[in-house]
This record gives C-alpha cells, structure tokens and sequence, in this order.
C-alpha cells in the first residue's frame, strides 16, 4: 500500500479537537470537583477514612467499568457509534450526586459519573488521534486532554468560590459545585453524536460508504481504505507489549498525580495554610498550565519520550526535596525539631512552608512539562497499536489504570495517617525514577509517525 503524507486537514483537526475537548473539561471539573467539597463532605455525612476513600474512588471504578465495554465496541461498531454516551453518562452522574441524600446514593452516583469518564478516556484520545496529522497530533492531543482538563478544575474551583461569596451553607453549596458538573457535559452531546467517523477507522476497519462521502463532502478528503484483514485476537496479542508498556506507564503516572490531584487541595494546601480554591488557582496557572503550554510546543519538535524522562526526572527531585524539607528542615537552614514524621507537615510555617509550597509547584511544572501531558492525556496507548485493536487496548489501558488508581486513592488518607506525607513522597520520587527508565527503554518514539499508513489526499486531486 502506498504511503501518503496524512494531510487531513485544519477543519477536520478543529472540530475533533473542539468537540473532545469539551468533554475532557467536563472530566476536568468532575473529577477535580470532588477535592474541594470532600472536607465539606466527610464533616457534613460523618465519614471515616474508609468512607472517604470510596467516595472518591467511585467514579476510577466506574470508569474501570465503562472503559472495557465502550472500548471493544468501539473497534466493533466504530468510534462514531459510541461517541455522547459517554458525556450523557456525566451529565446524568453528574446531576444524581448533587441530589444525593445519602453517602450510598452519593457513592452510586459518582460511580455513574465515573463510567461516563471512564468511556470518554477511550473514545476522545483515539478519536483525536486517528484524525490529525502526525506532524501535529501531539500538539492537538495535549491540547484536547491535559490543557483542558485544567481548565475544567480551574473552573470547578471557581464555582466553589462563587458559593462561598453567596454565603451558602456547606449543605448546600457541595451540591452546587457537584450539580454543575452537568453544564459541560450536556453542551456538548449533541455535537458528538454529530461527529464523523474517523479517517483511521473508515480505512483500515470497516470503511462504510456513507461515512466515506461525509469526509468527500465535508472536508474534501478522498479516503482509498485498504481494510486490515488480519485475526483480531491474533492482532491484540501482537499488540500485547505495547499495551503493557502503555498500561504500567499511565498506572506508575497515576499512582502519584491522582492522589495530589485530589488531595492536593485537602491534605498540601492545608499544610501550607492555604485554601482549596486559592491552591488551585496558583497551581494550575503557576505551573500547571505553562508546563502544557511548553510542552504542546515542544512535543512534535523533540518528541514525547525526552519530555517524559526530563519531566520525571524534575517530578523525582522536587518531590525527594520536599520530603526532604519536612525530615530534616535543618538542612535547608530552618531550626525547628520534627517530633513525628507522620505530622511533619503541620510543623511547616513562614520560610519553611513557602519553601516546601516553591518545590510542590516545581514538581507540578515538570510532570506538566512531559509525564502528565503526554502519559496523562492517554495518548500513549493509541499511538503505539494498531487500528483494528486500538479501542480494545485502550480499554485495557484505562480499566487497569483507572482500577488500580481507585485503589491507591482509596487507602491514600490511611497511608498518609500511618506512614506520614514525607514518607508518600519518597514513594513517589521513586516511581517517577522508575518511570523514566520504562520510557527509556521500552517506550517507542512517535513524532511525527503516522498510526499506520493510510492513503488518503485531497478529494479535489483525485
């Protein structure tokens, strides 16, 4: 099969970028919602530790769920097919849980709502992928995902404010800032269920005439498919490594970035003598958004494996600094003593938790930079095997992932009351260490490689 330089062009880029970035803002401010009122929360229900990692974790093991199911159908039925179930899925989540009246129902509805993400985290990702051109698919894709994620929580913590300026009882201010998680999602549902098949899709799976003529007609894309005839199974057990590698990547990524997602706002920014709202703004404008910005500049131009292992390496010595300042601040010239490292973090004041507040927003700079761009978007997986399985090995991907991290963030408050925040950071410096050296060396470079060749060219010079 000939190969042709994949010119699909801006409009199709634009409005594929556009409609799975809203969703992903939905995800943003859903996801990162939770971290605000959960102190709100566990005060208001009376939850114990156990009660409070569930009720976080419910929505990773909705998306676990949902993520298996949406993904095989994806590769059977197509990307198209499946596309605004997933943010129906939010908006319904999202709306149960701010009318929630008990911690069960609470639970249950986050675990809706996580199944709409959970299928969002297959279906966007592929989607962008199989429909931009490789010179510019990293950029589109850290756009789509870590770009507008942050928006998503910046929004959410804005919200939050606003309640407070309202002078709401907590009561009823959780439910608002929860309820309005359906806004996004709902806005954008229409639009994809409108959305075409993608180019990738249509050629090498299952290219359906009516689809072929919507590309013709409405991008001017002349598609010539040439249909992978070759086992499915045979074609996802080829694939195996790759998926792996994808798949422990994200899992080593989450393992530290969800539980600061989260907890961030509860646990380091109470430490620092900060508010929720005020550490979100400051962190994700401070750092995390300039760290994307650099990053979706940088991806097509020196590719995604030296971003991850750099940005690791920054993640690895911030956080090992920080853990550092709060067992032994003499170090770094403070004199006070630390009586227990399991409340290490209370003895921070003045210069010292300014100092620890300064590495916890270098750290977040260089995972924006590579790991949380790149590994966080989910781009990993769907750049690294074929179309015929790209669906189902995303699934693997996210219902791995979003497993395992609900399981981490579940026991994450018991961990920190046991073995204290230092403790967790060392922990995490060295999966960043270990994460790095996955890249390294098992990692395939995908800058500027197409998914697979595909003949396609402009409809008018055909």
């Amino acid at each position: 099969m000939s190969k042709y330089s994949l010119v699909m062009n801006g409009k199709l880029s634009l409005r594929s970028v556009m409609v799975s970035g809203l969703g992903v803002f939905s995800d943003g401010y859903n996801l990162y919602s939770i971290a605000l009122v959960t102190y709100s929360l566990v005060e208001i229900l009376k939850l114990n530790q156990l009660e409070e990692g569930l009720l976080v974790a419910s929505s990773l093991y909705g998306a676990a769920l949902s993520a298996l199911l949406f993904g095989l159908l994806s590769d059977i039925e197509g990307r198209k097919r499946m596309y605004g179930f997933d943010v129906l899925l939010m908006t319904i989540g999202a709306i149960a849980q701010a009318i929630a009246t008990s911690f069960p129902m609470l639970v249950a509805s986050r675990f809706i709502l996580g199944m709409g993400i959970g299928a969002d985290y297959v279906l966007s990702p592929i989607i962008v992928a199989e429909n931009v051109e490789a010179r510019r698919r990293g950029m589109a894709m850290i756009l789509t995902f870590a770009f507008l994620w942050g928006w998503g929580a910046i929004v959410a913590a804005f919200v939050d404010q606003v309640t407070q300026m309202l002078n709401l009882s907590p009561d009823v201010a959780w439910r608002v800032v929860l309820g309005a998680g359906a806004i996004p999602a709902a806005s954008v549902f229409y639009f994809r269920r409108k959305i075409a098949e993608t180019v990738f899709f249509l050629a090498r799976v299952k290219p359906v005439e009516k689809e072929l003529e919507t590309l013709r007609k409405e991008f001017g894309l002349n598609l010539k498919p040439s249909v992978d005839r070759s086992p499915f199974m045979k074609k996802l057990m080829t694939s195996a490594l790759m998926i792996v590698v994808g798949t422990v990547l994200w899992m080593l990524y989450d393992m530290y970035s969800s539980t600061f997602a989260i907890y961030g706002p509860i646990t380091i920014a109470y430490n620092l003598g900060m508010t929720a709202i005020t550490f979100t703004y400051v962190a994700q404008l401070g750092a995390g958004i300039p760290g994307q910005i650099v990053s979706m500049y940088l991806v097509d131009r020196v590719g995604r494996k030296k971003l991850i292992v750099v940005g690791y390496i920054g993640v690895a010595f911030w956080l090992a600094m920080y853990g550092l300042l709060l067992t032994h601040p003499e170090i770094f010239g403070f004199n006070f003593q630390v009586k227990s490292v399991l409340t290490a973090a209370q003895s921070l004041h003045g210069g010292a938790a300014e100092l620890a507040f300064a590495f916890y927003m270098l750290n977040y700079f260089f995972s924006a930079l590579g790991p949380a761009s790149i590994i966080g978007s989910a781009m990993v997986t769907p750049e690294i095997v074929p179309t015929k399985v790209r669906g189902t090995s995303q699934a693997i991907s996210v219902a791995v992932d979003r497993l395992f991290t609900g399981l981490v963030v579940n026991g994450f408050p018991s961990l920190v009351s046991t073995l204290g925040l230092a403790a967790m950071l060392g922990v995490y410096s060295a999966v960043a260490l270990a994460s790095a050296l996955v890249t390294i060396y098992l990692l395939p470079e995908m800058r500027g490689r197409d998914l697979e060749e595909v003949n396609v060219s402009s409809a008018s010079s055909s």
